[in-house]
């Protein structure tokens, strides 16, 4: 499982993000893959739940899809659109 965890390093937690705790919320700061600035707000324990496993999507509901693609990969949704184009941009 350790190694299956290594694998999946999220971009939140790589050294390309700043992480600030503030009682209890933690705060993700940094750039996106877009070199877009981004500062995300999320209550620690539902860090701690994603960290331990917990679905994203469960553990941050309040969080749109790219702040959690953000999270993840560190791709927003302009990344997301030159790596995936609708039908319509080809």
């Amino acid at each position: 499982m350790m190694f299956a965890r290594m694998l999946m390093t999220r971009f939140a937690f790589t050294d390309k993000v700043k992480r600030v705790v503030d009682g209890d919320d933690l705060t993700f700061s940094g750039h996106t893959t877009s070199n877009k600035p981004f500062s995300i707000t999320v209550k620690l324990s539902d860090a701690n739940e994603w960290i331990n496993g917990g679905m994203i999507q469960s553990c941050f509901p309040n969080l749109t899809a790219e702040q959690r693609e953000i999270l993840m990969t560190g791709n927003d949704d302009e990344a997301w659109n030159n790596m995936f184009p609708s039908e319509d941009e080809e």
